[in-house]
């Protein structure tokens, strides 16, 4: 065979495998945007992780279009987002897409009737539902105030705790949408306050004739977001707290033998988003991971380095039925001059292992596990029609799961150990739970949990992205 026969059969083959790589792959020809009455278009394109012009492998376009859906949901900004094939060219192997969105309601001006303490069943077993517990105001908040996914959020909030909050978060300030920043002023004034910890319960301090910790704080943070997946954070903050001398004695080393303690803080956040739905995942994964340095040399009231990370997965196992694991572990670094005042591991937000809800437990170091099997007893959508006179909510996703639940954690804590048993020894706890989930983003949790002193207890958790 000569020369030029073998470069003819070259040519035919890889003309055979261009046609072929080409046949696999579809090309989107234009992207349109439906229902963002608020929203900006750019925005909405952004969250994609394709573009118009990019070519998709057409046995996964399926899975692209349910994909990107699942982006757009966990931006927290729609009640539903629907992505369609508009058009298929099959001789040049075009496609053009639609993404119709249903916007969420983005003005609450809520007024504020919230316990101050740190859930609804310490509040109720052990404070007796006492209504002095109780903080009132008003809390205004603007989601996606320019149509950019920025937040604008304004507290005043009295009674039992007093506090102003002013925030602004704009995730992208550049051309390229990858920059963001967030700032935030807060002042929080106190007549009550936890001074201690015995027994894993707080103790309170209480002196009604005058204001018994103040405290002001002022944040700033920059964000980098290269893609869909991925997050880098740069937090910077200047925290100024303030205590009587009354609180000195019963626990000199609150503020390590001062009544005012100053400093400035960096940290470093990454977070690594793969879940299905950011607010009760069913499968997928999440990670973050941060750095934390708290006094800076500008004063000498606080020098302290901290780092964690928290990973979580969940794996489906049949079509009603996944499994849901997280683990948590934080450490710092402080020498034997850490005062009481934020000293906080298990029993504070989301960290806390079920079955001890009414207890906490403070160390500089803490290991967490929580896990559950769970079962999807429901997953309905209404069309309220006009039953509900707000259109964006007319729609009404309900999602029900009955969980199997078994957490255990360990805490270090060797600077306030006396009277503290739950410190330095593994906790377990567990039970079963109903979750409730409306429109995708709003968790109601009723559990049934036990601990390892066999004290059992029905407890309530909710949770919301407002």
């Amino acid at each position: 065979m000569n020369g030029k026969w073998c470069i003819c059969i070259f040519v035919v083959l890889l003309t055979s495998v261009v046609t072929l790589e080409a046949a696999e792959h579809i090309h989107i020809r234009t992207i349109k945007i439906e229902g963002n009455r608020k929203t900006k278009e750019a925005l909405i394109l952004r969250e994609l992780d394709f573009k118009q012009g990019d070519s998709v492998v057409i046995a996964q376009l399926t899975d692209r279009l349910v994909y990107n859906q699942t982006l757009l949901m966990n931006t927290g900004l729609f009640n539903d987002v629907e992505i369609n094939i508009k058009a298929w060219d099959q001789e040049e192997q075009d496609v053009h897409l639609s993404v119709k969105v249903v916007e969420s309601w983005y003005i609450f001006p809520l007024p504020i009737f919230q316990l101050a303490d740190r859930n609804f069943n310490v509040w109720w077993t052990e404070q007796n539902a006492s209504l002095k517990r109780v903080n009132y105001g008003l809390r205004f908040v603007y989601v996606n105030f320019s149509g950019n996914k920025d937040n604008l959020k304004l507290i005043l909030q009295g009674g039992y705790l007093r506090k102003i909050l002013l925030q602004y978060e704009r995730p992208y300030f550049n051309r390229t949408k990858t920059l963001g920043f967030t700032g935030r002023f807060f002042i929080d004034h106190r007549r009550e306050f936890p001074y201690a910890t015995r027994f894993n319960k707080r103790q309170f301090y209480e002196d009604l004739s005058e204001i018994n910790f103040k405290t002001v704080k002022s944040t700033f943070s920059l964000h980098y977001r290269p893609g869909v997946i991925s997050n880098h954070e740069i937090f910077f903050k200047y925290e100024d707290n303030k205590v009587t001398e009354g609180v000195l004695d019963v626990n000199s080393r609150y503020l390590n033998g001062s009544i005012r303690q100053r400093f400035f803080e960096v940290s470093y956040f990454y977070n690594r988003e793969r879940r299905d739905n950011r607010f009760y995942a069913a499968k997928g994964s999440y990670l973050t991971a941060m750095i934390q340095k708290e006094g800076l040399g500008v004063y000498d009231d606080l020098n302290k380095l901290t780092t964690s990370i928290f990973y979580a997965q969940y794996v489906p196992i049949l079509p009603k039925l996944n499994l849901e694991m997280r683990a948590k572990a934080e450490t710092e670094w402080t020498g034997n001059r850490h005062p009481y005042f934020g000293l906080e591991a298990l029993g504070f937000g989301e960290t806390y292992i079920r079955g001890y809800e009414l207890y906490v437990v403070d160390g500089t170091d803490y290991f967490l596990s929580r896990n559950s099997l769970r079962f999807k007893l429901l997953d309905r959508t209404f069309d309220l029609k006009k039953k509900m006179p707000a259109k964006n909510y007319r729609i009404f996703p309900i999602t029900i799961w009955l969980s199997a639940n078994t957490d255990f954690g360990y805490v270090n804590n060797d600077l306030f150990n006396e009277d503290n048993p739950f410190n330095n020894r593994w906790l377990m706890g567990g039970g079963i739970g109903l979750d409730i989930i409306l429109y995708r983003k709003y968790v109601f949790q009723l559990e049934y949990s036990m601990n390892h002193l066999n004290e059992r207890g029905i407890f309530l958790h909710a949770r919301s992205d407002i």
